[in-house]
């Protein structure tokens, strides 16, 4: 089958793009989504395109398809009591103190799986960050076992937002793209990589290594780089944080007829001084790094988010609370991220300055450095 990866600029509606795909195809279709947000909208816009057939039309999270579809048919080559359940880790549940607990590695003496490196100490539940370690092994171990009863199960199984997932889970995709009998699409954006599955040093992790493995394993390319979301101005300066990437530039869908909407659209940097008064007299929605961010201004009655929490939302008008980092990027730095060790500080930026539709304003000091090429709002 033709395995296809289909790279989507932020607001390009790739949600309605498969699940009207789903729709239309008309035949057992599962898509696998990271987060619980993404699986609600994913139902919702379902719904919305008039979906109504849910038995073959499912939505599972990652860690829930691995758990039902890859390691609990097969488990007991490994593992004889059921694992019940998963337990979220936030950091390497091998480590302590920033050094590694004892028995806690992939294989025992005897070079028997062992089972302190997946599962809690009472057997119960499976970490998440080694859920799809245990997943590939299991595939291996059973010579595919698992495709080969999903492929009785589904004809399309897509991976949506496969920006978030790294090192093993990479594996599994890789081994259901070999199937004869799946049409695998993996969709996302990787300038918007906020989140990561799994706390893991195995590759792929950076964007350049996703994009590589597809590359690799002869996956079409199709790019969306019409945003449905955002005007023409905030395209332009989006893009900018991922200048030189290989991303195509994006484009504008979005038509205003407003005339009051139109008095003022685009992207502006705001003096500290003036951003009560942009605030009384616009009201945006404050994206800011903390819940902290902001306080000084007068936004009690607004709406405030994060940037992280923001992904996947759209807003008219927004104000970015921003960054030491984000301040020196927008002043002309374009080395501002490149000490950090992630590329989350960086996707975090692109993902605020892509949730309006119609006007961006960044707060920076009094003081405006003339390497700021940004239009200066003026009350």
């Amino acid at each position: 089958m033709n395995n296809k990866i289909i790279i989507a600029c932020a607001g390009a509606g790739k949600t309605h793009r498969i699940v009207n795909e789903a729709i239309e195809s008309g035949e057992k279709t599962l898509i696998i989504t990271y987060t619980i947000n993404n699986q609600k909208e994913i139902y919702e816009k379902y719904k919305q395109l008039g979906g109504s057939d849910f038995i073959n039309f499912k939505v599972k999270g990652l860690f829930t398809f691995i758990l039902e579809d890859i390691i609990r048919p097969y488990q007991n080559i490994v593992f004889e009591k059921r694992i019940e359940s998963l337990i979220f880790n936030e950091s390497d549940p091998h480590r302590k103190d920033n050094r590694a607990i004892p028995g806690r590695k992939a294989k025992l003496e005897n070079g028997n799986i062992n089972p302190l490196h997946y599962l809690t100490s009472d057997g119960n539940k499976i970490h998440s960050t080694y859920i799809a370690k245990l997943g590939a092994y299991i595939i291996q171990k059973t010579k595919g076992a698992p495709i080969k009863r999903l492929e009785e199960i589904y004809k399309n199984i897509y991976f949506d937002e496969v920006q978030d997932l790294v090192g093993w889970d990479y594996e599994i995709i890789n081994s259901i793209s070999k199937s004869k009998k799946i049409s695998l699409c993996c969709v996302g954006d990787f300038r918007q990589t906020i989140y990561q599955t799994a706390i893991t040093t195995k590759k792929p992790i950076s964007t350049s290594e996703k994009i590589k493995f597809f590359n690799d394993k002869k996956f079409s390319k199709e790019n969306i780089s019409k945003s449905r979301r955002c005007i023409s101005d905030i395209c332009k300066v989006s893009d900018i944080v991922h200048d030189g990437m290989g991303f195509e530039p994006t484009t504008s869908t979005v038509e205003i007829k407003d005339l009051e909407i139109l008095k003022h659209t685009g992207v502006f940097v705001i003096k500290d001084s003036d951003v009560n008064t942009y605030i009384e007299r616009f009201k945006p929605v404050i994206l800011r790094s903390n819940l902290d961010g902001g306080k000084k201004y007068n936004i009690d009655n607004l709406m405030k988010i994060t940037y992280g929490k923001s992904k996947g939302l759209g807003f008219d008008r927004t104000l970015i609370i921003p960054t030491k980092n984000y301040i020196d990027f927008i002043c002309g730095n374009k080395k501002a991220f490149d000490k950090q060790k992630t590329e989350s500080s960086k996707n975090k930026l692109y993902v605020a300055l892509t949730r309006a539709r119609y006007s961006v304003a960044i707060v920076l000091p009094n003081i405006i450095p003339e390497t700021c090429e940004l239009t200066i709002w003026n009350p």
